[in-house]
Protein backbone atom coordinates (compact mmCIF):
# COMPACT_ATOMS: atom_id res chain seq x y z
CA UNK A 1 0.00 0.00 0.00
CA UNK A 2 2.79 2.41 0.93
CA UNK A 3 4.64 1.64 -2.31
CA UNK A 4 1.54 2.42 -4.34
CA UNK A 5 1.05 5.73 -2.57
CA UNK A 6 4.71 6.61 -3.09
CA UNK A 7 4.50 5.65 -6.76
CA UNK A 8 1.33 7.71 -7.26
CA UNK A 9 2.89 10.72 -5.50
CA UNK A 10 6.00 10.44 -7.69
CA UNK A 11 3.92 10.23 -10.86
CA UNK A 12 1.84 13.24 -9.85
CA UNK A 13 4.99 15.24 -9.10
CA UNK A 14 6.55 14.51 -12.50
CA UNK A 15 3.21 15.19 -14.19
CA UNK A 16 2.99 18.57 -12.47
CA UNK A 17 6.61 19.34 -13.37
CA UNK A 18 5.93 18.48 -17.01
CA UNK A 19 2.88 20.75 -17.07
CA UNK A 20 4.91 23.62 -15.61
CA UNK A 21 7.62 23.16 -18.24
CA UNK A 22 5.04 23.09 -21.06
CA UNK A 23 3.42 26.23 -19.64
CA UNK A 24 6.69 28.15 -19.45
CA UNK A 25 7.85 26.83 -22.82
CA UNK A 26 4.68 28.32 -24.31
CA UNK A 27 5.60 31.75 -22.93
CA UNK A 28 9.22 31.41 -24.04
CA UNK A 29 8.57 30.19 -27.58
CA UNK A 30 5.84 32.72 -28.36
CA UNK A 31 7.92 35.57 -26.91
CA UNK A 32 10.94 34.58 -28.97
CA UNK A 33 8.84 34.31 -32.16
CA UNK A 34 7.19 37.69 -31.55
CA UNK A 35 10.52 39.41 -30.99
CA UNK A 36 10.63 40.01 -27.24
CA UNK A 37 14.18 38.70 -27.09
CA UNK A 38 15.98 35.65 -25.75
CA UNK A 39 13.86 33.82 -23.16
CA UNK A 40 15.15 32.73 -19.77
CA UNK A 41 13.11 30.01 -18.05
CA UNK A 42 13.44 29.98 -14.27
CA UNK A 43 11.93 27.49 -11.84
CA UNK A 44 11.66 27.60 -8.06
CA UNK A 45 13.79 27.88 -5.94
CA UNK A 46 15.91 29.97 -8.32
CA UNK A 47 17.15 27.57 -10.98
CA UNK A 48 17.62 28.57 -14.59
CA UNK A 49 16.50 25.82 -16.97
CA UNK A 50 16.97 27.61 -20.29
CA UNK A 51 19.16 28.62 -22.06
CA UNK A 52 21.57 27.38 -19.38
CA UNK A 53 21.09 25.11 -16.39
CA UNK A 54 22.20 26.42 -13.02
CA UNK A 55 21.56 29.26 -10.59
CA UNK A 56 19.32 31.91 -12.10
CA UNK A 57 21.04 35.00 -13.48
CA UNK A 58 17.83 36.90 -14.12
CA UNK A 59 17.65 40.34 -12.53
CA UNK A 60 13.85 40.13 -12.42
CA UNK A 61 12.46 39.84 -8.89
CA UNK A 62 10.95 36.42 -8.23
CA UNK A 63 7.16 36.66 -8.56
CA UNK A 64 5.46 35.99 -5.24
CA UNK A 65 4.22 32.38 -4.82
CA UNK A 66 5.09 31.52 -8.43
CA UNK A 67 6.51 28.10 -9.27
CA UNK A 68 8.29 29.30 -12.41
CA UNK A 69 8.49 32.31 -14.69
CA UNK A 70 10.00 33.48 -17.97
CA UNK A 71 11.93 36.69 -18.56
CA UNK A 72 13.35 38.01 -21.82
CA UNK A 73 16.67 39.58 -22.72
CA UNK A 74 16.01 42.12 -25.49
CA UNK A 75 18.01 41.66 -28.63
CA UNK A 76 21.20 43.74 -28.84
CA UNK A 77 20.54 46.93 -30.81
CA UNK A 78 22.17 47.02 -34.22
CA UNK A 79 24.78 49.69 -34.78
CA UNK A 80 25.00 50.99 -38.33
CA UNK A 81 27.07 53.67 -39.97
CA UNK A 82 25.12 56.14 -42.05
CA UNK A 83 26.58 58.75 -44.39
CA UNK A 84 24.77 62.07 -44.84
CA UNK A 85 22.62 62.06 -47.93
CA UNK A 86 23.77 65.52 -48.98
CA UNK A 87 27.44 66.27 -48.47
CA UNK A 88 28.97 69.72 -48.87
CA UNK A 89 32.40 68.34 -49.67
CA UNK A 90 34.11 65.13 -50.64
CA UNK A 91 34.95 64.54 -46.99
CA UNK A 92 31.94 62.65 -45.62
CA UNK A 93 31.39 62.49 -41.88
CA UNK A 94 29.75 59.21 -40.92
CA UNK A 95 27.13 59.21 -38.17
CA UNK A 96 26.60 56.36 -35.70
CA UNK A 97 22.97 55.38 -35.39
CA UNK A 98 21.36 52.84 -33.05
CA UNK A 99 18.56 50.85 -34.66
CA UNK A 100 16.08 49.23 -32.29
CA UNK A 101 12.68 47.62 -32.61
CA UNK A 102 9.50 49.46 -31.82
CA UNK A 103 8.70 49.09 -28.14
CA UNK A 104 5.05 49.81 -28.92
CA UNK A 105 4.89 46.74 -31.15
CA UNK A 106 6.55 44.59 -28.48
CA UNK A 107 4.10 45.80 -25.83
CA UNK A 108 1.22 44.91 -28.13
CA UNK A 109 2.42 41.30 -28.21
CA UNK A 110 2.74 40.95 -24.42
CA UNK A 111 -0.89 39.77 -23.84
CA UNK A 112 -0.45 37.10 -26.51
CA UNK A 113 2.78 35.89 -24.93
CA UNK A 114 1.12 35.88 -21.51
CA UNK A 115 -1.84 33.88 -22.81
CA UNK A 116 0.35 31.28 -24.48
CA UNK A 117 1.39 29.79 -21.12
CA UNK A 118 -1.95 28.29 -20.13
CA UNK A 119 -2.92 28.37 -23.80
CA UNK A 120 -0.13 25.93 -24.66
CA UNK A 121 -1.15 23.46 -21.96
CA UNK A 122 -4.74 23.64 -23.19
CA UNK A 123 -3.72 23.11 -26.82
CA UNK A 124 -1.61 20.13 -25.74
CA UNK A 125 -4.64 18.74 -23.95
CA UNK A 126 -6.82 19.34 -27.01
CA UNK A 127 -4.44 17.69 -29.49
CA UNK A 128 -3.93 14.69 -27.19
CA UNK A 129 -7.71 14.25 -27.16
CA UNK A 130 -7.85 14.35 -30.96
CA UNK A 131 -4.96 11.87 -31.10
CA UNK A 132 -6.86 9.41 -28.89
CA UNK A 133 -10.07 9.80 -30.87
CA UNK A 134 -8.69 9.46 -34.39
CA UNK A 135 -5.70 7.12 -34.02
CA UNK A 136 -6.83 4.95 -31.06
CA UNK A 137 -3.29 4.14 -29.86
CA UNK A 138 -2.46 1.42 -27.37
CA UNK A 139 0.07 0.76 -24.67
CA UNK A 140 2.48 3.48 -23.60
CA UNK A 141 1.35 5.86 -26.37
CA UNK A 142 -2.22 5.69 -25.13
CA UNK A 143 -1.15 6.23 -21.51
CA UNK A 144 0.94 9.28 -22.41
CA UNK A 145 -1.80 10.76 -24.57
CA UNK A 146 -4.39 10.13 -21.85
CA UNK A 147 -2.22 11.97 -19.32
CA UNK A 148 -1.83 14.82 -21.78
CA UNK A 149 -5.60 15.23 -22.11
CA UNK A 150 -5.82 16.49 -18.53
CA UNK A 151 -3.34 19.33 -18.98
CA UNK A 152 -6.24 21.75 -19.41
CA UNK A 153 -6.34 21.80 -15.59
CA UNK A 154 -3.76 24.59 -15.84
CA UNK A 155 -5.96 27.17 -17.57
CA UNK A 156 -8.99 26.04 -15.54
CA UNK A 157 -7.25 26.44 -12.18
CA UNK A 158 -5.62 29.69 -13.32
CA UNK A 159 -9.13 31.03 -13.82
CA UNK A 160 -11.32 29.47 -11.13
CA UNK A 161 -9.23 29.87 -7.98
CA UNK A 162 -7.92 33.45 -8.51
CA UNK A 163 -11.20 34.80 -9.94
CA UNK A 164 -13.80 33.17 -7.70
CA UNK A 165 -11.84 32.48 -4.51
CA UNK A 166 -8.95 34.96 -4.56
CA UNK A 167 -6.48 32.07 -4.13
CA UNK A 168 -3.31 31.02 -5.97
CA UNK A 169 -4.12 28.92 -8.99
CA UNK A 170 -2.81 25.81 -7.23
CA UNK A 171 -4.51 26.76 -3.94
CA UNK A 172 -1.30 26.92 -1.89
CA UNK A 173 1.25 27.86 -4.54
CA UNK A 174 1.25 29.40 -7.99
CA UNK A 175 0.28 32.71 -9.52
CA UNK A 176 -2.23 34.77 -7.60
CA UNK A 177 -3.51 36.63 -10.67
CA UNK A 178 -5.81 35.04 -13.30
CA UNK A 179 -3.19 35.19 -16.04
CA UNK A 180 -5.35 33.96 -18.97
CA UNK A 181 -8.22 36.28 -18.04
CA UNK A 182 -5.97 39.33 -17.71
CA UNK A 183 -4.36 38.59 -21.08
CA UNK A 184 -7.71 38.06 -22.82
CA UNK A 185 -8.98 41.36 -21.41
CA UNK A 186 -5.82 43.12 -22.65
CA UNK A 187 -6.38 41.60 -26.09
CA UNK A 188 -9.86 43.11 -26.21
CA UNK A 189 -12.36 40.76 -24.57
CA UNK A 190 -14.58 41.91 -21.73
CA UNK A 191 -13.92 40.40 -18.30
CA UNK A 192 -17.16 38.39 -18.34
CA UNK A 193 -16.66 37.06 -21.87
CA UNK A 194 -13.06 36.08 -21.07
CA UNK A 195 -14.19 34.02 -18.06
CA UNK A 196 -17.05 32.46 -20.02
CA UNK A 197 -14.69 31.58 -22.88
CA UNK A 198 -12.19 29.80 -20.63
CA UNK A 199 -14.87 27.94 -18.70
CA UNK A 200 -16.58 27.01 -21.97
CA UNK A 201 -13.53 25.43 -23.61
CA UNK A 202 -12.72 23.58 -20.38
CA UNK A 203 -16.29 22.26 -20.17
CA UNK A 204 -16.01 21.08 -23.78
CA UNK A 205 -12.76 19.28 -22.94
CA UNK A 206 -14.36 17.57 -19.94
CA UNK A 207 -17.27 16.40 -22.10
CA UNK A 208 -14.85 15.03 -24.70
CA UNK A 209 -12.96 13.10 -22.03
CA UNK A 210 -16.19 11.67 -20.63
CA UNK A 211 -17.14 10.51 -24.12
CA UNK A 212 -13.76 8.84 -24.71
CA UNK A 213 -13.85 7.23 -21.27
CA UNK A 214 -17.29 5.72 -21.85
CA UNK A 215 -16.47 4.57 -25.36
CA UNK A 216 -13.10 2.88 -24.86
CA UNK A 217 -11.59 3.97 -21.59
CA UNK A 218 -8.72 6.42 -21.44
CA UNK A 219 -5.99 4.14 -20.13
CA UNK A 220 -7.12 0.75 -21.52
CA UNK A 221 -4.58 -1.05 -23.66
CA UNK A 222 -5.33 -3.36 -26.57
CA UNK A 223 -4.56 -6.44 -24.50
CA UNK A 224 -6.91 -5.32 -21.76
CA UNK A 225 -9.67 -4.63 -24.28
CA UNK A 226 -9.19 -8.12 -25.76
CA UNK A 227 -9.58 -9.72 -22.34
CA UNK A 228 -12.73 -7.68 -21.77
CA UNK A 229 -14.17 -8.87 -25.09
CA UNK A 230 -13.38 -12.51 -24.33
CA UNK A 231 -14.91 -12.15 -20.91
CA UNK A 232 -18.09 -10.73 -22.43
CA UNK A 233 -18.29 -13.67 -24.88
CA UNK A 234 -17.82 -16.20 -22.09
CA UNK A 235 -20.55 -14.55 -20.02
CA UNK A 236 -22.97 -14.82 -22.94
CA UNK A 237 -22.25 -18.52 -23.19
Amino acid sequence: MFKRILLLASLLFFYFLASVLIHEAGHAFSGAVLGLGTPIINIWPGIELFPNIGATVSTTAWPESSVAYVSFIPETPRFVIEFPEFAQSLKLIPELKVVTKSTFQEDAFLPVVGLMGSGTTYLTSFFCTLYLYFTKPNGAYRALAACGTFLFYDILCYTVFPVFFGMPHLIFIGGIHPEPIICLVNIGFSHEIAIALVLGICAAQIMALCYLSRKEGLFKTKTHLTHMSLRAVNEKR
